[in-house]
């Protein structure tokens, strides 16, 4: 049993040896490495950043205005113990009211990347993505400042956790064009065409 027992110990040793001499003679950045199964969330220049793009926008305004306006301007005399009078005036008024309202809204998973490093630690993002439905080609444009704090352990962020945010969905193709028709269309449409 102490035969055993003595070989057991002496195995684990030189497994230890061996452990040992292997981990030290492999060269590695000791800062800057990190495991497979570590936390992959963007750190550097280059790193990836997926953004979840949940925006919805919606603004009104109305406006009343309401103005009444009285002026009346008289004279009275008595001349040789005949009197006159003569009043004259004028009324005014105008009432209107006005209202706008508009609303927008957008939602896309875009993936960025890391182009800046600020001096708070703050990493600049930028991407672009480009969506073609129906021959209608659509470009969705994604910018800002994201703190590496907000990022998720999927490397995800919301679109409101965004700083200086520069969100766009831009389209090019026939429905853009009839959205803004330049004159040779409109022409056609007055037309008839």
């Amino acid at each position: 049993m102490s035969n055993s027992l003595s070989l057991i110990m002496r195995m684990m040793v030189y497994c230890l040896i061996f452990i040992s001499t292997a981990v030290s003679s492999i060269e590695y950045d000791i800062g800057s490495y990190k495991a497979s199964w570590a936390d992959q969330r963007a750190a550097a220049i280059g790193d990836v950043v997926t953004v979840l793009i949940q925006e919805t926008a919606k603004a009104s305004s109305s406006a009343g205005l309401d103005a009444d306006n009285q002026h009346s301007v008289g004279i009275s005399n008595q001349i040789n113990s005949r009197s006159f009078q003569l009043e004259t005036g004028l009324n005014g008024s105008m009432a209107g009211e006005s209202s706008t309202s508009r609303n927008g809204s957008i939602s896309a998973t875009i993936t960025a990347r890391v182009v800046e490093i600020d001096q708070h630690g703050m990493l600049k993002i930028s991407g672009e993505q480009y969506v073609t439905v129906n021959g209608e080609e659509q470009k969705i444009t994604i910018s800002g400042y994201v703190r590496p704090e907000d990022l998720s352990a999927q490397n995800l962020v919301i679109s409101s956790r965004l700083e200086s945010a520069n969100i766009e969905l831009s389209g090019i193709g026939e429905v853009n064009d009839n959205r803004n028709p330049n004159i040779f269309r409109l022409l056609f449409r007055w037309l008839g065409f």
